[in-house]
């Protein structure tokens, strides 16, 4: 559970920069630079992707410890 916070904070931050960088792209040139699929798809495979290669090295330390 611990892990699954840290990649939602990973993932909610990847949302507030693609964000970021959209709306700043949009204001500039009128036009938007992601896509919202693009938009959506990367916070949550990052917020995943992040959970998932925690809790691979917390199994390793584990394994380690126990040898």
């Amino acid at each position: 559970m611990i892990n699954w916070r840290k990649g939602a904070v990973a993932g909610f931050y990847t949302y507030l920069i693609v964000l970021f960088l959209n709306y700043t792209h949009n204001l500039i040139f009128t036009g938007d630079f992601f896509s919202s699929a693009i938009i959506f798809w990367s916070g949550l495979i990052v917020a995943f992707g992040y959970e998932l290669v925690l809790n691979v090295n917390d199994k390793r330390r584990i394994r380690k410890n126990l040898e």
